[in-house]
């Protein structure tokens, strides 16, 4: 099996096809044919042949799914992990080509998870990303308005008004969005929504951000996507310190997943007597919260699995 490690630029990216040879391509569609021709011409197959590359927000991108469009085997590294390959050691310089190396080295040893994005959940996901930009900026919105109307009440004199009329234009962005996301897989949002606490933003992001489900072999592969999974510093027979969950994953996910766990909590009597259990057993509130967030996980990779709403016991 050939092993491809890919360190990933905005204009180009190193490509390191064992310890010594690291060639440097453009990241442009001339750039990616040039790829791909070098491959075909020493003898690199897709069916023998494993490509690494770190997740880089949007630069991968054209390379992912280009590569996978042509039915290469494309393994997405994450930052973090990525990060503690390349800093290891003494020497603690960084190259392109070094990471290259790395990162090859990474996807050699099972590393990465599959890339399986599509055109519609790359859509989605740029829909959910806007939409999360957006309330954050009404939100700070918000804020400053109240603090114009407590200045406003404070001095007795009104004052001139210009941030209303852009909350609503906000309100109005973020409602056309999230419209925009019932036209990407409607089917897999609307089963997902049968589970409580789980809403259409929610849905929307776990469709865009997880892709295909059976990618995951286990619930607890997913949680470890998700960045839910513990993470204990051990030393021989000793455990040092208390266990934390990894946040190596998705930030979107970790977020709106916390929020579903909390008003699942509320509706699904199986949780919320699992957060008293918890609770009951001294662990802090967000501890609590957090397995809470693991045990809806693990319903939600059920019902998605198996493709049939949720059912209350």
């Amino acid at each position: 099996m050939n092993h491809i490690g890919i360190d990933m630029s905005k204009d180009d990216f190193h490509a390191a096809f064992d310890e010594e040879h690291v060639l440097r391509f453009r990241n442009t569609d001339d750039g990616l044919e040039s790829f791909m021709t070098f491959l075909e011409d020493h003898g690199y197959s897709v069916s023998d042949t494993k490509i690494g590359v770190e997740a880089t927000g949007v630069y991968h991108l054209l390379l992912a799914m280009t590569l996978s469009a042509h039915e290469w085997d494309i393994f997405v590294i994450n930052p973090l992990e990525s990060h503690r390959m390349i800093t290891q050691g003494l020497r603690t310089v960084k190259t392109d080509r070094r990471d290259a190396q790395k990162i090859r080295t990474m996807v050699s040893i099972g590393k990465g998870y599959p890339f399986t994005d599509t055109k519609e959940t790359l859509a989605l996901k740029a829909i959910v990303v806007e939409r999360q930009s957006l309330v954050e900026m009404r939100t700070a919105l918000n804020q400053r308005i109240t603090a114009h109307v407590l200045k406003e009440k404070a001095s007795g004199i009104p004052f001139h008004d210009g941030m209303s009329e852009i909350k609503r234009s906000f309100d109005t962005a973020i409602k056309g969005l999230e419209k925009h996301m019932d036209g990407y897989e409607r089917e897999t949002q609307e089963l997902l929504c049968s589970i409580p606490g789980i809403g259409k933003t929610t849905a929307a992001t776990l469709v865009a951000f997880i892709g295909n489900i059976h990618r995951f072999d286990t619930p607890e592969k997913l949680s470890a996507y998700i960045g839910l999974d513990c993470r204990v510093f051990q030393s021989g027979t000793s455990v040092n310190g208390k266990g934390y969950i990894s946040k190596r994953g998705n930030t979107y996910l970790r977020h709106i997943l916390f929020t579903a766990a909390f008003i699942a909590r509320q509706h699904n009597p199986d949780l919320r007597a699992y957060f008293l259990k918890k609770t009951s057993e001294g662990k802090h509130y967000f501890s609590a919260m957090c397995a809470v967030e693991r045990k809806l996980v693990h319903l939600v990779y059920a019902v998605w699995k198996r493709g049939t709403p949720y059912e209350k016991r």
